[in-house]
């Protein structure tokens, strides 16, 4: 997401009573196809803010083509570490069945969990895409995307609207006309991620009162009244007229009974560690 979502957290850090601890950021993402580095150029805007608000910060990008390539000793974590992971409509992407690797989204998850995150933020598209059966697909990405570009109609401008649609657009041609591996646009509603995540050894934390109160205010901002927040089983759904259209949840990773032994991770004297796929 281009490290939009990021000032936000290193302003209210900036704001902590005793002082802000040291912010470690890691963003994950694919190799740049040319001499733009994204993962770079983020950083650097991060580390100004947080240079401005005297948040000590540190950016380290790791480029991978897959998540599930990624291996822990890649993320440098310091034990001592407090780790949260945020993930932004990305693992939906690794529910594409791959029997000789095993499945994706279970390597993901698996690391994912040895790494004991105080807090996991996961961020999907609350559709029903993930069908074999193209009838299926089709009938739920009509309603779906018919609502997203009602949605864009009144509240996006002439420029970003075409971008957001061009965007949709090869969404939507992933979802309706792939199959097998090819569709990579999997998106499942929160039900079947909370059943998958439990399954996978994270419990479900309580976002709470003042997350649906700053995300009501937050809604105050766009002219159109049609955006709705609601809170369903701890969790936030953001909808157009009543019609839920992206879920936010958030997970803790249970303890294992026996840990695996020491990973060999690099040692480095940080406070907070966060990742961001």
């Amino acid at each position: 997401m281009h490290g939009l979502q990021w000032p936000a957290l290193i302003q209210a850090l900036a704001l902590r009573p005793g002082g802000p601890p040291l912010l470690r950021l890691t963003g994950i993402g694919p190799p740049s196809p040319d001499r733009h580095d994204s993962l770079r150029e983020t950083g650097l805007r991060l580390a100004e803010l947080a240079r401005s608000v005297n948040v000590r910060f540190a950016f380290r990008g790791v480029a991978a083509a897959r998540l599930e390539d990624v291996k822990p000793w890649m993320l440098q974590v310091d034990p001592k570490e407090a780790v949260a992971i945020n993930s932004v409509m990305q693992l939906h992407r690794l529910l594409v069945p791959d029997p000789p690797r095993g499945s994706p989204i279970d390597i993901v998850l698996g690391w994912i969990r040895r790494l004991n995150p105080k807090i996991m933020t996961v961020i999907e598209q609350e559709a029903n895409h993930n069908q074999p059966e193209f009838l299926g697909r089709f009938t739920e990405a009509l309603y779906y995307y018919s609502t997203m570009f009602d949605s864009l109609e009144v509240c996006t401008a002439q420029p970003e609207k075409a971008l957001t649609e061009m965007y949709i657009q090869k969404e939507i041609c992933n979802v309706v006309c792939c199959e097998g591996s090819a569709q990579v646009e999997r998106h499942e509603p929160l039900a079947k991620w909370r059943a998958r995540l439990v399954g996978a050894g994270f419990r479900p934390l309580h976002l709470g009162s003042n997350a649906f109160r700053q995300a009501s205010m937050l809604l105050t901002l766009f002219s159109a009244g049609g955006y709705c927040v609601e809170e369903k089983e701890g969790c936030l759904t953001l909808g157009w007229h009543s019609r839920p259209l992206i879920a936010a949840s958030a997970w803790q990773a249970i303890p294992q009974t026996n840990p695996p032994p020491p990973l060999g991770f690099l040692i480095i004297n940080n406070k907070v560690c966060l990742y961001n796929l």
